[in-house]
C-alpha cells in the first residue's frame, strides 16, 4: 500500500470514529433530555454543537428557549436555533420561525423560517403556515388556497387537533378555494435538507 494510500485510509478511519463518537454522545445526551436530566443532557450536547452538529443544536435552542437545565435565555435560543436551521432541521427552523412570528417580533423572519420548515414536512410549521394564511397578516396577504393547503398537510394522517383546525378554517373558505386547495395538498411533495445559503455567526461557546 504506498504512503498516501496509508495516509487516506487513516484519515477515512478517523472520521469514523469521530462520527460513532458523535452519535453515541448525541443519543447519550438525547435519553438524558428525555428522562429530565437536563444537566447531563447539557454536558452531552454543548461540545457537539460548537462543533457544528445541527441535533445537538437543536437541543440547546430549546433547552435554553424554555429554562431547562439553564437560565431561560431568548437570544441564546435564538442563536442555537439558527445555527441548526441554517443546516436545513426543520424543526429548528420551526421554533426560530415561531420565536419571530407569534409574538410579531419579525413577521417576514418568522415567515421565511417556517416556510423551510413546512417544506420538508414538518407538521407544526405547516399548521402555523397555514394559519398565517387564513389570517393573514401584514407582510403576508390572506390566501385561503394556501391556507387549506397547509392545513391539509398538517391534518394528513388523522391528526384529530389540525383537522379541527381544517374544519375551521374550511369555514371561511368558498367550495372553489377549498378544491384548489386540497389539489394543491395532493401533489406537494416535501423537499428535504432545505436551508437559506448565508452563514449565521454563532460566536461563543454555548455556555457563554
Amino acid at each position: 500500500m504506498s504512503l498516501s494510500l496509508r495516509r487516506f485510509s487513516t484519515f477515512a478511519f478517523a472520521i469514523l470514529i469521530c462520527a460513532s463518537a458523535w452519535a453515541a454522545d448525541l443519543e447519550s445526551g438525547k435519553r438524558a433530555y428525555d428522562q429530565k436530566d437536563y444537566a447531563t443532557a447539557f454536558k452531552e450536547f454543548a461540545p457537539l454543537a460548537d462543533q457544528g452538529q445541527a441535533e445537538a443544536q437543536l437541543y440547546l435552542g430549546k433547552m435554553y428557549m424554555m429554562g431547562q437545565g439553564v437560565l431561560k435565555d431568548t437570544d441564546k435560543a435564538i442563536r442555537w436555533f439558527k445555527a441548526s436551521a441554517y443546516k436545513g432541521n426543520a424543526d429548528a427552523q420551526f421554533f426560530l420561525g415561531s420565536i419571530y412570528l407569534l409574538p410579531k417580533k419579525d413577521i417576514a423572519e418568522g415567515l421565511k423560517w417556517l416556510r423551510l420548515s413546512a417544506e420538508q414536512g414538518n407538521k407544526d410549521g405547516q399548521y402555523l403556515l397555514g394559519k398565517a394564511y387564513i389570517q393573514g397578516t401584514e407582510n403576508l396577504a390572506r390566501d385561503p388556497v394556501q391556507a387549506d393547503m397547509w392545513l391539509r398537510l398538517a391534518a394528513k394522517h388523522n391528526l384529530e387537533f389540525y383537522g379541527n383546525e381544517l374544519l375551521a378554517a374550511e369555514g371561511q373558505m368558498s367550495a372553489a378555494e377549498i378544491a384548489k386547495g386540497k389539489a394543491l395538498a395532493e401533489a406537494w411533495k416535501p423537499k428535504h435538507d432545505l436551508r437559506l445559503d448565508e452563514k449565521p455567526h454563532i460566536g461563543g461557546k454555548s455556555g457563554s
